[in-house]
């Protein structure tokens, strides 16, 4: 099936969501929901033209598509990846010895490999961009150029444009093959040049993120590390594991979530956990400097003569979504730690619930973007031989700025209030303070989250705050 075909039938479909209503049937009123879930329909329905239908694509192998890969709601059309030389996946590496030009690496015996600055007792990186976007992205050159400056690494750019652009459910189906593209690689520089499988690394923003997950899937999750972008909601949360990123894919899956909002509300991002480690910056749904136009407006005749139209329009559009790259690629190689809070909600993180990672749960705490293998709640649980999977469905949570440098540090104060003999036990007030150190100055901070507050004496007053840099 062609674009064309998929977007004939999405009129009606959406027509078909909006009025959406319980359905009837013997057993009485179902919920829409439940119903929606392909696995509890008993008869084909119409909406599933590629069920059960497998086809094969040489030496990576076959896909296919069956009834749990539908969903009314989540994933109500599937259809199989475009031809492999339309989507044209090509691996672009960089080293050391060749930081600007690429040299690309093909499977075939034409020697490319060889010929290469390809070496396999490096570690590997490889970039993998997402819908809509090309290996000539900034933020692609900006990653690849903050990896080479890190270490020596084998830096691959995956190049999957040609799959890449409208309509968005062919593109998530591209992801499928892109992903066999891939693990066929590294399996092929695993047995023929000696590469470990453990020091591979799969970066992928938004269908990037999930086509790493196809990736590692392929590979039985025996590669060392998948960093998730803000991998994409449509088509991919609330569905099955094998459908989308998840902590089977690699020994070490972190992910970082930034525009968490319903695609309803023009959300792109996941916002449920799927890796070892979740990281929800700001709440992970709205990051500041982005919230409004207000907010954007101001710095796009900035970025657009800095950094071009792509880049302004990326930030225009898709603000949120974008913001985990640029998290990530400041983390590199910054001297300030992202270090994040696992906590039970984001309002909990903010009551200061959550705060220290010296008391007797050290295990809390994780440090966000490149050095998340360094995380406490990780390191710790490895060394005390216990189970990583313990993390599974932990949000871990902080705060960061709204412009370059984002990584902020997180502090607390704790003010406890004098009782004299002849003070009232109470009074209702507002209290602020303002703080001075040498990399800033908070003024005027607010420790009564309410206008007026009652303060009961010998009460401590405690109030977490983020805006003093690193």
């Amino acid at each position: 099936m062609n674009g064309r075909g998929v977007g004939d039938g999405e009129g009606p479909l959406f027509l078909l969501l909006i009025a959406l209503t319980p359905v009837i049937c013997s057993a009485g009123i179902l919920d829409p929901w439940q119903w929606a879930r392909s696995d509890r329909i008993e008869v084909n329905i119409p909406w599933l033209p590629f069920e059960n239908e497998t086809r094969c694509y040489d030496e990576l192998g076959c896909l296919n598509i069956t009834r749990n890969w539908y969903h009314l709601i989540h994933r109500p059309l599937n259809v199989f990846p475009l031809p492999r030389e339309v989507i044209n996946t090509r691996f672009i590496l960089y080293t050391h010895q060749n930081p600007l030009e690429g040299q690309v690496l093909k499977v075939a015996k034409d020697k490319s490999i060889e010929h290469s600055n390809f070496n396999p007792k490096r570690k590997t990186k490889f970039i993998i961009h997402g819908f809509i976007d090309t290996p000539l992205s900034n933020w692609v050159k900006e990653m690849r150029s903050e990896l080479l400056v890190h270490d020596d690494y084998n830096v691959i750019v995956v190049d999957w444009a040609g799959g890449s652009l409208p309509l968005y459910t062919q593109a998530t189906a591209n992801t499928r093959l892109v992903g066999l593209e891939l693990a066929h690689l590294i399996k092929h520089l695993q047995t023929n040049y000696g590469l470990e499988p453990n020091d591979v690394h799969l970066i992928g923003h938004s269908l990037g993120a999930h086509t790493a997950g196809y990736a590692g899937e392929k590979l039985g999750g025996n590669i060392g590390r998948i960093t998730g972008l803000d991998p994409a909601e449509p088509y991919f949360q609330g569905m099955p594991s094998h459908l989308r990123l998840d902590y089977t894919d690699a020994r070490l899956v972190d992910v970082i979530h930034t525009d968490g909002k319903s695609i309803f509300f023009l959300g792109y991002g996941m916002s449920q956990p799927c890796g070892h480690l979740d990281f929800y910056p700001n709440n992970g749904k709205e990051q500041p400097g982005c919230t409004d136009l207000s907010e954007t407006t101001p710095s796009l005749p900035l970025t657009l003569i800095r950094e071009g139209l792509e880049e302004a329009s990326r930030v225009l559009v898709a603000c949120n979504h974008v913001r985990a790259l640029k998290l990530f690629v400041e983390s590199i190689n910054s001297k300030c730690q992202y270090v994040a809070h696992e906590c039970s909600s984001y309002a909990s993180f903010l009551r200061g619930e959550c705060f220290s990672c010296k008391s007797n749960n050290s295990l809390s705490c994780g440090v966000m973007g490149y050095h998340a293998d360094t995380s406490p709640a990780l390191v710790k649980r490895q060394a005390m031989g216990q189970d990583v999977s313990t993390l599974l469905g932990s949000k871990f949570f902080f705060i960061t700025g709204k412009e370059d440098p984002y990584c902020r540090r997180h502090y607390r104060i704790t003010i406890n209030l004098a009782r004299p003999t002849t003070a009232e036990s109470w009074v209702q007030g507002f209290m602020k303070v303002t703080l001075h150190a040498d990399n800033g100055v908070i003024r005027n901070m607010d420790l009564t989250p309410r206008q007026v507050q009652a303060l009961a004496a010998s009460v401590g007053l405690d109030n977490p705050h983020t805006r003093l840099a690193c």
